[in-house]
């Protein structure tokens, strides 16, 4: 369990966040909850990015994403 808790650090803490955003934002309306269920994918997703490569995985996402879009 702490070997999949140290390889797996930031989408533990950015699941767990946005899980408590969720659970706050669930007491007031169902379209903001609908929201912060996305929200909540959105941080495993990014999370598991940083667990993986670090930052450069997540600069290297919105470089290949925005890629030729310069002005």
């Amino acid at each position: 369990m702490k070997e999949f808790c140290q390889n797996h650090k930031w989408a533990i803490i950015l699941s767990a966040l946005a899980l408590i955003i969720v659970l706050m934002i669930y007491l007031t309306n169902f379209w903001w909850t609908l929201l912060a269920g996305v929200l909540v994918l959105i941080a495993v997703f990014f999370g598991r990015m940083i667990d993986k490569g670090g930052v450069e995985a997540v600069k290297d996402f919105f470089r290949s994403i925005f890629k030729g879009k310069r002005a």
